[in-house]
């Protein structure tokens, strides 16, 4: 009888346990997410060292040409495919 029981316990609680195993489906835009802040980051501090430097006098020169360096950096990132920036080959 005490086998029984067990057996019958042990089996409830794996047939509860198993609703719980689900994951919820990671959220592909996270990756893009990531990347844009990344990029972001990245162009930002860039164009600081420019200014900083003296290589650039305006913003939006220095900005240019810190996303088209991220793009030739990062080419394998998805913002730069969206570019059309490929991947030079070795």
């Amino acid at each position: 009888m005490k086998k029984i029981l067990i057996s019958l316990l042990a089996g409830a609680l794996a047939l509860t346990g198993c609703h719980h195993s689900h994951r919820p489906k990671p959220n592909p835009a996270v990756a893009t997410e990531v990347e844009q802040e990344f990029m972001q980051r990245w162009v930002d501090q860039r164009v600081h060292d420019y200014i900083t430097q003296g290589k650039f006098t305006t913003d939006a020169a220095a900005r240019a040409q810190a996303t088209t360096d991220f793009y030739q950096q990062y080419p394998y990132t998805t913002l730069a495919e969206k570019a059309g920036v490929t991947p030079a080959a070795k």
